[in-house]
């Protein structure tokens, strides 16, 4: 072999290596994308996190009801319609989003939704899920759907996985993360009507008619159906936009 082959060869060999590394981490075209990751401690209390779109409402980082670490999303009240919405961009029809949730007992508190119209105050095309006095149900179109039981006054996980492509969504709950994503979920569960376009837009914490507050700790909103693997470092295959998990 020739010098300059043998430079050539060498040259092939640092560059496959370059590409395979930046590989590893960087992320592949099917990285799973986290639009948000938080447990509100990077949030001032008294206001809604910066960077999400509020509408009316009291809405507001608090310290008063906790799952883990010093602050919670504390739902309050609001007008019929008021809201706060989390923008998302992703080519991807399945997005899931967990959540520990706490609801007061006595009333019907706070909506969550998965939406695919333009605004997150839009109620067509999207999951329409309300929690009222011991129950979660969800709204199809025509008439509330009892999902299941749901205790008041105290800590439960959740996990949503929506399906745009389907206008159909999966509901997982648990008293914790290992025990919502071991559950046996409510599959195949109908979006208020079809989705409006091929994905969604916004997660969004929603009210009307509420008579009782919710809080919301330990938010992950990300791409697909897979469970996100939280030791994995964000810095690498995963992109967050908003925030981090907590520890306890």
């Amino acid at each position: 072999m020739t010098k300059n082959k043998m430079i050539a060869f060498y040259q092939y060999v640092l560059l496959t290596l370059v590409v395979a590394l930046t590989f590893v981490f960087v992320g592949g075209s099917d990285a799973q994308k986290v639009f948000v990751r938080t447990g509100f401690e990077e949030f001032p209390t008294g206001n809604p996190p910066k960077d999400w779109e509020a509408v009316g409402g009291d809405f507001e980082v608090s310290g008063d009801t906790v799952k883990t670490d010093k602050k919670a999303l504390a739902i309050l009240n609001g007008a019929d319609g008021d809201g706060l919405g989390i923008p998302i961009e992703t080519e991807d029809p399945i997005i899931s989003v967990e959540l520990f949730v706490y609801i007061e007992g006595g009333g019907r508190c706070f909506n969550l939704k998965v939406a695919t119209a333009d605004g997150f105050g839009e109620n067509n095309g999207c999951t329409y899920i309300n929690w009222d006095a011991g129950i979660v149900r969800l709204y199809d179109g025509g008439a509330w759907q009892p999902i299941g039981d749901f205790e008041t006054d105290t800590w439960k996980y959740v996990r949503i996985i929506a399906d745009v492509s389907k206008s159909e969504f999966d509901f997982y709950v648990g008293d914790d993360r290992d025990d919502a994503l071991g559950a046996k979920p409510e599959k195949g569960l109908a979006f208020r009507n079809a989705a409006l376009g091929p994905v969604a837009k916004w997660v969004a914490f929603y009210t009307w008619g509420i008579t009782v507050p919710g809080y919301v700790d330990d938010l992950l909103v990300y791409e697909g159906e897979d469970a996100l693997d939280l030791a994995v470092d964000p810095s690498g295959k995963l992109t967050t936009f908003w925030g981090r998990i907590k520890t306890p």
